[in-house]
């Protein structure tokens, strides 16, 4: 199974990009991907145009919730699906080392911030510092309403803090928001803390703003971006677990690493997945072309990586 690692050994910047490229170069030369690209008749420049759900005509972004299966896959789906478990896809779901000092959920669907919540629990140790969520303001899709007693939030920012008061026990905490207020709910910012007596750890949720709030909500990297900025004494010293579904390890852990970089942080970073092996979806459960959306976006990071160390670095 590949995982992308984030170097610890290089001591500087330019030394860590350059391994990231490197793994994203064996992750396009995989053994997985070509079977992959001739089951689909595709390769790296033209798997984007061809099986690209999530841009939309008008140049934004369509939400993952609202797209829908592919028949043309469905028949291929017996065969992808052992080639997206080699790429990473379903099994990453434990961090690789058990001390980290800050522990961080990404938002998501209603129901994939409580998993991830849960799991972010299951993984605080003795030098953990904080608990936090990473989200935004985007309104709950109602598809993802799909069982009774599911959080009844408006938006993905609330459902978060249902979570966090539900998992970590913050009924009775003092609550203290820097909030800032937009008429476009994409500009939308809000720092959430949660004051637990006798707590040694720390509970935050961070609503970030998109970079680009005409196009598309604040994603993965504009979460991060927004997070460093609060959390400046981050240094070398610390760790970083980011929690997320197993899916999407692999392409968010490109998003995280390529923000780190950019941003200058010199914390080390890890990913991993919510789902444990008794929950892992199955060959009849995974929608072929959800996770090619998953696999088009690692290759995209892919360029955007090389166009960073030349950028920065050259």
């Amino acid at each position: 199974m590949i995982r992308f690692v984030y170097p610890e050994k290089e001591a500087d910047m330019p030394a860590k990009a350059r391994d990231i490229i490197r793994q994203i170069e064996a992750f396009r030369d995989s053994e997985p991907v070509k079977e992959l690209f001739s089951l689909l008749d595709t390769d790296c420049e033209t798997i984007g145009r061809k099986y690209n759900g999530r841009r939309s005509v008008n140049g934004g972004v369509i939400e993952t919730q609202e797209l829908a299966p592919v028949d043309v896959l469905e028949s291929k789906r017996e065969r992808l699906y052992p080639l997206f478990r080699e790429l990473g896809f379903i099994d990453i779901n434990s961090p690789r080392k058990s001390e980290n000092s800050r522990v961080i959920v990404l938002g998501g669907a209603l129901g994939a911030c409580l998993d991830r919540t849960e799991c972010a629990a299951r993984c605080i140790d003795d030098i953990t510092r904080s608990v936090d969520g990473l989200t935004c303001y985007r309104p709950i899709n109602p598809v993802e309403r799909k069982y009774p007693g599911m959080s009844g939030a408006d938006t993905e920012f609330g459902a978060m803090s249902e979570d966090f008061v539900k998992v970590f026990g913050l009924q009775d905490c003092d609550v203290r928001d820097d909030f800032t207020g937009n008429r476009n709910l994409n500009s939308i910012s809000c720092v959430r803390e949660y004051e637990k007596e006798a707590s040694r750890v720390q509970y935050r949720i961070f609503a970030a703003p998109s970079e680009d709030p005409g196009a598309r909500r604040a994603d993965t990297g504009d979460s991060l971006v927004f997070y460093l900025k609060h959390n400046k004494w981050i240094d070398a010293d610390e760790s970083l677990l980011f929690i997320t579904n197993n899916r999407y390890c692999n392409r968010q852990f490109l998003q995280l690493a390529y923000q780190l970089l950019l941003q200058g942080c010199p914390a080390r970073m890890d990913i991993a997945g919510c789902f444990g092996d008794d929950r892992i979806i199955g060959v009849d459960e995974y929608d072929p072309f959800q996770y090619l959306q998953d696999l088009i976006g690692i290759i995209d990071w892919g360029g955007r990586f090389s166009a960073l160390s030349d950028k920065l670095w050259k």
